[in-house]
């Protein structure tokens, strides 16, 4: 007489809400970071008074200051989130899979994946943002690059959701073709943005290839153990794999 299988069902469904959890406190802790305020070029009005000019050509002259303090803001920023998904990367792992059915674990690793994909986006874009910062100091001038790198900067460092980055990538390509233009660059801005912008292409593909995949196992799951809430099995709005 053979024994029944052991119903992993109850198990399964607790393990992935553990992981939902730990994947929905990243992503907020991405969002809640503060907001970085962009800098503004200074602008100077037609027919301009001298007191205006004089006020202008000061302004113009602390703009680097700024933008080089921009640059360091994301540094930090993106550092600081890179330590995030390193943490819940880490917290993922140590969590018992003991009677976990090999769907639910499966499950788990695709979000796993998406998220260490995310955690080396971070550390590719703090990279740009030193390289900018860089190139910046040794040119002691702002120009069109980079004013274009500060809006990508700004769109893709809160990034939470893989699947929401089409704003920060249009942005990234802009900033591409503007360091492009530039006479000379041997700061490696250019191999940088490219680089970046590869990474969040291939992070949207990988986001919702998750998402499609988590959907299948999750209804395998649900006509396996009917008596489960499987809703943990999809990754929520915000979180890595969606």
């Amino acid at each position: 007489m053979t024994a029944c299988a052991p119903n992993k069902g109850p198990a399964t469904s607790a393990y992935l809400r553990q992981c939902r959890d730990l994947s929905a406190k990243i992503a907020g802790q991405i969002r809640d970071q503060p907001a970085i305020a962009m800098p503004t070029r200074p602008s100077l009005p037609a027919n301009p008074t001298d007191d205006q000019q004089r006020i202008f050509d000061g302004m113009m002259r602390l703009y680097p200051l700024y933008v080089n303090q921009y640059y360091g803001a994301v540094i930090a920023r993106c550092r600081a989130v890179s330590l995030y998904c390193s943490r819940a990367l880490d917290d993922i792992g140590a969590l018992d899979a003991a009677g976990v059915d090999p769907a639910g674990v499966q499950v788990m690793t695709l979000q796993v994946q998406v998220l260490d994909q995310q955690r080396g986006f971070f550390d590719d874009l703090c990279k740009l943002a030193e390289e900018s910062q860089t190139a910046l100091v040794r040119r002691k001038a702002v120009d069109e690059a980079d004013e274009r790198l500060v809006l990508a900067l700004s769109a893709a460092s809160g990034w939470a959701d893989p699947e929401a980055a089409g704003p920060a990538m249009g942005a990234m390509k802009d900033a591409a073709a503007a360091v492009a233009r530039r006479p000379a660059e041997p700061f490696g801005v250019g191999e940088q943005v490219a680089r970046v912008g590869e990474l969040g292409a291939k992070l949207q593909d990988s986001a919702a290839a998750c998402q499609a995949e988590c959907a299948r196992l999750a209804a395998g799951l649900q006509a396996k153990y009917p008596g489960q809430d499987w809703s943990a099995a999809q990754p929520a709005k915000g979180q890595p794999g969606h």
